[in-house]
């Protein structure tokens, strides 16, 4: 009771197994390096509130991941409307003030995400700031 039965399970694994081939053919048509995306990444990538299971939003997500551990950093655009965050618990809407404030369209932050570590998680840090750049200068 209140819970899928075997059958449902089994459907939906096997629905979740067929998105994750899906995007892993995508990404390697796109030449995208199984080293710099991961299936890690592409199942994040459909689990996270932007794609919500949708492939195609996991797939523009994971570009941007892409895009992001490479070091690419999307220029400003005026003509794109960007988009903030979501609050989330509503206990992040000055992080994203603050992160909207240094990197919408100033460039005195810009060297921080050019930057690299010795510490992995101060890098995994700057590839997260990158990928929040990235989708904010994308309107995203």
């Amino acid at each position: 009771m209140f819970s899928d039965d075997e059958e449902t399970k089994k459907r939906k694994q096997a629905e979740k197994d067929e998105k994750l081939a899906n995007l892993r053919k995508r990404l390697e048509d796109a030449q995208v390096s199984t080293s710099v995306i991961d299936d890690g990444h592409i199942g994040y990538a459909l689990r996270s509130r932007y794609a919500l299971g949708d492939e195609e939003k996991a797939f523009e997500l994971l570009l941007f991941m892409k895009d992001a551990i490479s070091g690419v950093v999307r220029p400003y655009d005026p003509n794109v409307h960007m988009l903030g965050a979501v609050n989330r618990g509503n206990v992040t809407c000055w992080l994203d003030a603050t992160l909207f404030a240094m990197f919408s369209n100033l460039t005195s932050f810009e060297p921080m995400l050019h930057a690299t570590f010795e510490d992995s998680k101060k890098n995994r840090l700057v590839i997260l700031i990158r990928l929040w750049v990235n989708l904010l200068r994308a309107g995203k």
